[in-house]
């Protein structure tokens, strides 16, 4: 017995998978074997289907038709045809994971954003290619899409962009264009979180499904499912699930799965008595009418695959399987909703060592991945909320040796900006060097002053890479830091205090943190009298220590071992005075350390890398701002770690409040010179390492 033989009278079961997944053949048998759907987890939303490159090259050409991509869809339509597996489609459209050049006037997010009429008629192509590739390449295979994906929040439609630009009538016109571009027989969803939610429900169905079914554009609901151990309430649930049934729609359960941070076996037993009472709330309904459930997906294969423990910071146990594809009791106990228990028996899955081994990516030129920076249990600031300081890496898929470089993106101490973080990374990259993003504390709220954390963060940064260099491919090479803004003066503080950094941590201790070099970009880097008051603020508190402004008052710190320097601002810096440079420039000078000062004579505050990439308005990944986003998500919920309702209330505004992002515009001219940067740093770089 398994999972899709015994549901088969009621509903198709079925799982998310990553590429992970099917690079190992164990994790294939699985799905084969016990499941008869499957969802690609990531790699069908929108930003994987947008090409970046091909619209930036010609943006008049794709203004109203975006060009697409379909290389990461493509192995898991492959994977459904020679398996004859069927498919859900996930998703279309969705506030998140779709790019912001998307959103702007010639795909640059340096521009205005576009109108109405240019995002719908964006809109129609975009799914109109999406469809039309998927049923002529890999006909019958998606029986599914979920069309819109999580519109409602905070009592209303959700502030989104595509809500304000093109209206809260965007979801209608998404499934207008759906309903025109898909074959007959796939059905189309609506799909969203904490649907059981009584106010949430309502409004799905009152502004979202009713006005849908109206027009004959909707097929079903999707209630993703992600579920707790004390929430969400069985009976809001099967009130919730038998409400959208009685629409007549059809339900599908779209992303099942159960937190539980506890991997005990009693927990996993209340695990499993949990799950069962879903099952039975589903089969039940399926049975008596009252609502006509046609698909169960759980949102991965096994615990180790799951989402959660990343979103969570904490262990998470909750799925059916784990390890080497092993069942968990829950599966046993949800199987027997559906079959007598005597029909259940064990699965064992006595599959070759091999199957588990999961298969190289095609080697490409790039290896990127993100790292921790801190062991379990080390890191304790208490308003990280569920953040923990990381790299993220660009590193050289080669056998060679390359000299390394951290990126620290500034933000105020309040954020790290993505704009100083993969643009940056991309320009080292490709001068041959394995590049590392910093992610480090940081406060948006201002309420709990961060001290040493930062410097602490970029202290076991540096330690972590000589640790790990062989793997990193750095091994024996110079580690160069390069800090923006207040991330100038994480670096900065590194290279004026590396000695004095205490590491208890006997994996780490002896390492030397001592960058090899350190490059200083439009820097914080003075306490006194021309500092930038709201990154001391954020550092510091409202109410600093005077021997902590002295220590952080870094051209008062410089010593004979600080390593070599490399700095550079604008003359007209209108947020941090381009006195920072000078007074550090003049202590290095007064200590006889090598260094290179380049001031330019006009340009704002925040120009990072100033190249054609970033003026064709690309920012880079933001996942720089995973603790920003996390600290406005709790302050907003109430959830803030001593925000004052003053500070509450602007953080919501400013994160939530609907506000469009200001508009920049593009002056080619700084290519001629401050785009001449990261050419003069190439140049001092080589003189380090001795190439020069």
């Amino acid at each position: 017995m398994n999972l899709k033989t015994a549901f088969e009278p009621y509903f198709k079961v079925g799982a998310a998978i990553s590429g992970h997944n099917l690079r190992t053949p164990a994790h294939l048998k699985l799905l084969s074997e016990q499941f008869s759907s499957f969802t690609a987890e990531n790699d069908m939303k929108p930003m994987f289907f947008l090409d970046r490159d091909t619209n930036k090259s010609d943006p008049e050409k794709y203004d109203r038709a975006p060009a697409l991509t379909f290389d990461r869809a493509i192995p898991y339509l492959e994977y459904a045809r020679a398996s004859g597996m069927k498919m859900r489609g996930h998703t279309l459209v969705w506030h998140n994971q779709t790019p912001k050049w998307f959103f702007r006037q010639g795909y640059n997010e340096n521009l205005p954003y576009a109108d109405r009429e240019t995002m719908l008629a964006r809109l129609e192509s975009y799914i109109k290619g999406v469809l039309e590739f998927v049923q002529t390449e890999y006909p019958g295979i998606i029986y599914a899409w979920d069309v819109v994906n999580e519109a409602i929040d905070e009592g209303d439609f959700r502030k989104s962009l595509w809500s304000t630009l093109v209206g809260t009538d965007f979801v209608e016109q998404a499934f207008t264009f759906a309903r025109k571009y898909a074959d007959p027989g796939v059905s189309l969803f609506y799909n969203d979180y904490e649907t059981a939610q009584p106010w949430k429900r309502d409004l799905i169905i009152e502004k979202i499904l009713k006005p849908l079914m109206e027009r004959k554009l909707v097929d079903g609901m999707g209630m993703q499912s992600h579920l707790l151990m004390d929430h969400p309430d069985l009976g809001e649930y099967r009130t919730a699930l038998e409400m959208y049934g009685a629409l007549g729609l059809q339900v599908q359960i779209t992303e099942l799965d159960m937190h539980c941070n506890d991997g005990s076996e009693s927990a996993m037993q209340a695990l499993a008595e949990r799950y069962a009472a879903f099952f039975r709330i589903y089969v039940e309904a399926k049975k008596t009418g009252k609502a006509d459930i046609t698909s169960v997906t759980f949102w991965n294969l096994r615990d180790e695959d799951s989402w959660l423990p990343g979103f969570r910071k904490e262990p998470s146990f909750p799925l059916l399987f784990h390890g080497k594809c092993e069942a968990k009791q829950a599966y046993y106990e949800v199987l027997k909703v559906a079959v007598p228990a005597d029909r259940v028996d064990p699965w064992e899955p006595h599959w070759p060592e091999e199957d588990f081994e999961t298969a190289q990516k095609p080697q490409g030129e790039m290896r990127v991945f993100r790292q921790n920076i801190w062991e379990d249990g080390e890191y304790d600031y208490p308003a990280a909320y569920g953040f923990v300081p990381n790299l993220m890496a660009y590193v050289h898929n080669d056998a060679e040796k390359h000299d390394c470089m951290v990126v620290v993106p500034g933000g105020g101490y309040c954020m790290t900006v993505p704009h100083e973080g993969e643009l940056v990374a991309n320009v080292f990259y490709r001068l041959g060097m394995n590049v590392f993003v910093l992610s480090y504390t940081t406060d948006i709220t201002m309420s709990v002053p961060l001290k040493k954390q930062p410097l602490r963060d970029i202290s076991r940064t540096v330690r972590g890479l000589r640790r790990h260099g062989a793997e990193y491919g750095i091994d024996g090479k110079k580690i160069f830091i390069c800090g923006f803004s207040a991330g100038g003066h994480v670096c900065g503080s590194l290279a004026v205090h590396f000695d004095e950094m205490p590491e208890e941590n006997p994996l780490y201790k002896g390492i030397s943190d001592r960058p090899d070099g350190v490059i200083l970009a439009y820097p914080v880097l003075t306490s006194g009298k021309y500092t930038h008051p709201d990154s001391m603020r954020a550092l510091l508190g409202n109410d600093p220590d005077p021997a902590e402004l002295e220590y952080f008052c870094l051209e008062k710190q410089v010593k004979e071992n600080t390593p070599p320097c490399f700095l550079w601002q604008t003359r007209t810096d209108d947020l941090v005075p381009v006195q920072n440079t000078y007074l550090f420039a003049e202590a290095l000078l007064e200590k006889n350390i090598p260094f290179a000062h380049h001031v330019f004579p006009t340009g704002g505050h925040g120009l990072s890398v100033a190249s054609r990439e970033q003026f064709a308005g690309w920012s880079g990944g933001d996942y720089t701002m995973e603790q920003c986003m996390r600290a406005a998500f709790a302050v907003k919920e109430g959830k803030g770690v001593d925000v004052t309702e003053q500070r509450r209330a602007e953080i919501t505004d400013q994160f939530f409040g609907g506000h469009e992002e200001p508009v920049y515009g593009v002056d080619y001219s700084f290519l001629e010179d401050v785009g001449k940067w990261t050419d003069l740093a190439w140049a001092w770089i080589r003189r380090i390492t001795g190439v020069l």
